[in-house]
């Protein structure tokens, strides 16, 4: 997996943006490194684990713990922790596009505001699927770059672990 694939473009108006610690079981495969997206691993559950390839659906998947702040310090041995940005309504991210030619002009990202969509994981990289849209859908597309690829969202508060019910 990659750092960084998910980025802060704003705030909300705050400093900083608040971060909660999750547990990360021992012995898990991959590590969450900073910038990559989580959610909680069972219903009720403390440990959380890396969004997969068309993650988050609301209601069918775990609920979403946020973006990774920090890398984990889970080990083979031990279980460690993920400090995880609170993904918040009002904080926009910022991530690449699946595909750079769906977003490589700024008419082609002012037709994807408004679209729900899902994360793509593809080849040890979490993008944007601009293609995946569905009304329960977990991602809000909000603008974008068009010099750089990239897809700007906000995360639904019903896709997340304190917005709604565990399912």
């Amino acid at each position: 997996m990659a750092r960084s694939d998910i980025n802060i473009k704003e705030t909300g108006g705050r400093n900083s943006v608040p971060t909660d610690r999750w547990v990360v079981a021992s012995g898990q495969t991959l590590k969450i490194k900073a910038g990559e997206p989580a959610k909680q691993n069972a219903t009720s559950d403390e440990n959380v684990i890396l969004l997969v390839d068309a993650d988050l659906t609301i209601a069918t998947d775990q609920p979403m713990t946020g973006v990774a702040a920090t890398d984990s310090t889970d080990t083979v041995a031990a279980s460690g922790y993920s400090d995880q940005y609170v993904p918040f309504a009002d904080i926009k991210w910022e991530i690449k596009a699946k595909s750079s030619t769906a977003v490589d002009t700024q008419s082609e990202v002012d037709a994807l505001i408004g679209e729900l969509t899902l994360i793509d994981l593809t080849s040890s990289v979490f993008t944007i699927d601009t293609t995946g849209t569905a009304a329960t859908a977990a991602f809000l597309i909000v603008g974008g770059d068009p010099n750089r690829s990239t897809v700007h969202f906000r995360i639904r508060p019903d896709a997340c672990s304190y917005g709604r019910a565990a399912v």
